[in-house]
């Protein structure tokens, strides 16, 4: 079978007008339960009667969400397409239907007033992107991101480390929650592992990891890291909101590295001039045009490495579900 050519032209301009479409379809499908009912095949006419809802228009919704991969025809019926359903699944344990929504709330806030934020209207110039508040406002959500999906995809960033067998310490910048802790603790029950971050989110992340054998601290990077040394440092997406330039920020964080440590970064690498890849472009640009873009160019977190006196760079570009992501690390020497 032969993949299909790229849009372009007129192809293109056409594709975009399903994007609202194909969002609201699946607010819908969120808020009216449809996946859950559907985890088995469910003919329209009885889903009909259990949504107490008329049997065309549900049809109609049916096909459309079939259409765009979220459910599958069957002889039977309807049924939720397996890839997503460990997703939606108000019962299962990797459910990211929270994050979803604050997602969408994060990137279409503003998309009314786009021409506005264009024009530099209500823009707060040298804004933060975030607070405190907004991350312990955020912390279910984000949670549930990372038990979802955003663990099992950066655990393997660590444990892939030649370092990884002989690191005694790990401290992880802006952790958000303790998924990822408690996944490198079952590979390495001996790690002893250090989560830091601002002050509300710290209380809760300790909440949370209650029964786990790590150090939580509260904190801000900007004003001061812990003391250390660490075998291994991991910032993944987090070195966004520093005050004085990254490279300084990467200079204090190689500080706290123990000699032969390595600082691990996990980020966005933005190329073509800033201008790929969409994911990052297109789902980052109304936060940016409301408080200022943050995102990280192409080579930008290597250099400050670089500069901070680290060697054995190594650097690989990594796909995952919530895009395309550059891993780097670089090391003190011994």
């Amino acid at each position: 079978m032969v993949a299909p050519a790229p849009l372009s032209g007129a192809g293109l301009l056409l594709q975009t007008l399903e994007g609202p479409i194909r969002h609201a379809l699946l607010d819908w499908a969120l808020e009216s339960g449809v996946f859950d009912l559907c985890e088995t095949p469910q003919p329209p006419d009885l889903l009909g009667q259990r949504m107490d809802l008329p049997v065309g228009p549900l049809t109609l919704a049916l096909r459309a969400l079939v259409a765009a991969g979220f459910m599958e025809r069957c002889d039977a019926g309807f049924r939720t397409a397996p890839g997503i359903l460990p997703f939606v699944a108000a019962a299962s344990p990797r459910n990211m239907v929270e994050t979803l929504r604050m997602m969408a709330r994060t990137r279409h806030a503003g998309l009314d007033q786009l021409g506005a934020l264009i024009a530099g209207a209500g823009v707060a110039p040298g804004a933060r992107l975030f607070d405190a508040a907004h991350w312990d406002a955020h912390h279910r959500s984000l949670a549930a991101f990372h038990r979802a999906v955003a663990a099992e995809a950066t655990a393997p960033c660590l444990t892939g480390l030649p370092e990884w067998p002989r690191a005694r310490t790990l401290l992880e910048i802006g952790p958000g929650s303790s998924a990822l802790a408690a996944r490198l603790l079952d590979c390495r029950p001996d790690l002893q592992i250090t989560l830091f971050d601002l002050p509300p989110v710290a209380r809760r992340i300790r909440a949370e990891a209650a029964d786990l054998p790590v150090t939580v601290l509260s904190g801000d990077y900007t004003q001061a890291l812990p003391e250390g040394p660490f075998d291994i440092i991991w910032c993944s997406m987090a070195l966004y909101f520093h005050d004085r330039g990254l490279p300084d920020l990467v200079a204090r964080l190689a500080d706290r590295l123990a000699p032969g440590g390595v600082l691990v970064s996990f980020h966005e690498d933005l190329t073509d001039q800033r201008c790929a890849p969409p994911e990052h472009v297109l789902g980052r640009l109304m936060p940016a045009l409301r408080q200022g873009d943050v995102s990280f160019a192409e080579g930008e977190i290597a250099e400050a490495m670089a500069g901070a006196g680290l060697v054995q760079a190594t650097s690989q570009l990594l796909s995952t579900p919530f895009g395309s992501l550059r891993l780097d690390a670089a090391r003190k020497e011994a």
